[in-house]
């Protein structure tokens, strides 16, 4: 499993953790997350992700509004995604993540741990489905 970020990046929106295998996204409080985010958020997959596909956890830690209709702007980019996980620490977190999912074009849970979130995460891998017959 993962030992620890490679490497850890703060933005003027948020703080990423980066981990060979998937991304940890921790939004700032009282952030509103609209497309302005959202591309400065696909220049961090497009400069470590670029070759490889990725996971991206969405640790909803803080409390901050996403517009999830920026995510219409993700079609524009050939993104390795593999899944989206959010870290969950509430109902309230829970339910909202179930509803924003459904405006992504990836795979998504919700979890209440960072360790579900990572499990997922690599079973989406593709390497590691190899490793599991799949």
């Amino acid at each position: 499993m993962d030992h620890g970020p490679t490497l850890s990046l703060d933005k003027d929106f948020a703080h990423f953790e980066l981990y060979e295998h998937y991304l940890v996204a921790t939004i700032h409080e009282g952030v509103i997350f609209d497309t302005r985010e959202l591309h400065k958020l696909i220049d961090v997959f497009n400069k470590h992700y670029y070759d490889r596909p990725f996971g991206f956890i969405s640790n909803r830690k803080n409390d901050y509004t996403i517009n999830p209709t920026c995510y219409a702007e993700t079609k524009k980019f050939d993104l390795k995604i593999v899944g989206i996980a959010t870290l969950c620490y509430s109902q309230f977190n829970y339910d909202n993540a179930i509803f924003g999912g459904r405006f992504y074009d990836w795979p998504h849970k919700a979890f209440f741990t960072m360790d579900e979130c990572v499990a997922w995460i690599h079973s989406l891998l593709p390497s590691q489905s190899k490793k599991a017959g799949l």
